[in-house]
């Protein structure tokens, strides 16, 4: 990410860039966090949910930024 970093609102530390990670089955990670537009839209076949789509909704990456000194969390949709 190119922007400045920011300072914590609490203790105004330089704060931490980072994600928070979605995990899937077995711990893995399965995917960036983003934001997007709009309310979900759950996908139901025979009464089973399967997920949710994003039908064609804006979609923008998600950086969260963590304070070292208070532990702070800021995230940004970008």
């Amino acid at each position: 990410m190119t922007t400045k970093v920011p300072n914590c609102r609490n203790c105004r530390s330089a704060m931490d860039e980072g994600w928070i990670a979605d995990q899937g089955r077995h711990h893995s990670t399965v995917f960036e966090p983003k934001w997007i537009e709009g309310e979900p839209h759950h996908q139901r076949w025979m009464g089973i949910d399967w997920g949710i789509t994003t039908k064609d909704a804006k979609q923008h990456a998600v950086t969260t930024w963590r304070c070292p000194r208070c532990g702070l969390l800021e995230s940004y949709a970008l």
